[in-house]
Formats: C-alpha cells, sequence, structure tokens
C-alpha cells in the first residue's frame, strides 16, 4: 500500500473515531462486512451505518447553517455602514422607488466592490429591512415572519421589506432575513419554522448615522 493511501486510511480512521461509540460500531462494521457469509452482518451493518450517516448530515447541516449567518450578518454589516456614513443615501439621490432602493442595498450586500460574496444561500433572494427609530433604547427590529391565528402556521411577514431614507442623526436598523432548506431535522439540531422545511437566518444591525448633507440626498417626505 503506497504513503498517500495509508496516510487517506488513517486519516478516515480517526476522523470516524471522533465520534467515539458510534465510530467505533461502524468501523467494526465496515471491518467484517466484506468476509460476512450471513445476512446478520448485513443487518448489523444497515443499524449501525443509518443512524450515523444522519447524525452525520446534521452535523453538517448544522455547521453549514452556523456559517451562513456568519455571512449574512457580515454581509449587513458593511453594507450597513454605507447608510451609516451617507454614502448610501447620496448616491442614489434621486431614488425614490422603495423597490429599486432595497435592491441597490442587496447588491451592496452580495456584491461588494463588485465582486459577488461567497455565501451558502441564494444573496438575491434576501428580504431587507431598513427602519428609523426615535432612540437606540426604542429601537425595534420588524419581524420577519408572522403567525396566522387560524391556522398556526408561521410564514414570511408581507410587510417586512420596506426602506426608510435615513437622515443625519438618525438611529437606523437594517435587517436582513432569508429562508434556507433543512435536510437533515434529526434531533432538532436544525429546526424547520417556516413552510416546506425551510428554517429562517437573519441578521441586524442599529446605529446612529453620521452628520453628513441629507437634504437632497433624502428629500422631505422620503
Amino acid at each position: 500500500m503506497g504513503s498517500n493511501a495509508w496516510f487517506a486510511g488513517a486519516m478516515g480512521a480517526r476522523s470516524i473515531r471522533g465520534f467515539g461509540a458510534a465510530g467505533r460500531s461502524v468501523l467494526s462494521a465496515l471491518a467484517r462486512f466484506p468476509h460476512a457469509r450471513s445476512g446478520a452482518t448485513a443487518v448489523e451493518f444497515g443499524l449501525v451505518a443509518l443512524p450515523f450517516l444522519a447524525l452525520t448530515g446534521a452535523s453538517l447541516e448544522a455547521g453549514i447553517t452556523y456559517f451562513g449567518q456568519s455571512i449574512l450578518q457580515q454581509a449587513v454589516t458593511e453594507a450597513g455602514r454605507q447608510i451609516y456614513t451617507g454614502q448610501f443615501q447620496t448616491s442614489n439621490q434621486g431614488t425614490t422607488d422603495a423597490t429599486a432602493l432595497l435592491n441597490n442595498f442587496r447588491t451592496a450586500m452580495c456584491s461588494p466592490g463588485g465582486q459577488p460574496r461567497i455565501t451558502v444561500f441564494p444573496c438575491a433572494r434576501v428580504q431587507i429591512s431598513i427602519t428609523k427609530a426615535s432612540s437606540f433604547g426604542s429601537a425595534t427590529p420588524v419581524q420577519p415572519t408572522v403567525t396566522n391565528a387560524r391556522t398556526g402556521v408561521t410564514d414570511w411577514n408581507p410587510a417586512f421589506s420596506s426602506y426608510t431614507c435615513a437622515r443625519a442623526n438618525d438611529v437606523v436598523v437594517v435587517q436582513a432575513a432569508i429562508d434556507v432548506p433543512v435536510l437533515f431535522p434529526l434531533l432538532g439540531s436544525v429546526n424547520s419554522t417556516l413552510p416546506n422545511r425551510r428554517r429562517l437566518l437573519q441578521a441586524a444591525t442599529v446605529f446612529q448615522v453620521e452628520p453628513f448633507d441629507s437634504n437632497s440626498a433624502c428629500p422631505a417626505g422620503s
């Protein structure tokens, strides 16, 4: 056996052993399986391997979910800084359509500097809410989902996506949310809270806008 094959085998065995008793059971079943002549070994292999693989998939999904959450938070924080400095308002001066402004902010989130951001979710589907508050103490995030009182089903809040032009010294709440599929709902490691086995990732940032010439960037009533 070549050194590369030996190393790969050793590392694979070591990674499986990291799962404790379950990993040792899988190794034992794998070792007996090629030489077994009875159906008992195949049954044992199925009983041990399937839960192990399901647990492995659930662990991977949980890690990917937390990674996606981190990416979303970073995107919101970085794009929100453009509102914090007044850069976003100034560069979109003259645009009054809320949908167009939200699309432009989504572009700032998903393609910083013109380069697509690496994500584990479709960034083009991120829902955004930009609202103002009278103070930090009264800053309240908009709930991205609502529960139907009659059916008990939780789904997207139609009023979540909104844009308010932030003037100098305004306290602003920037939120982003997206639904992602739940593939391995084993042991509740990643719970689905939306229909069709989907769950919500969300991020937010709150800040007070720096002084800038907001009279022209944010016309009255915007």
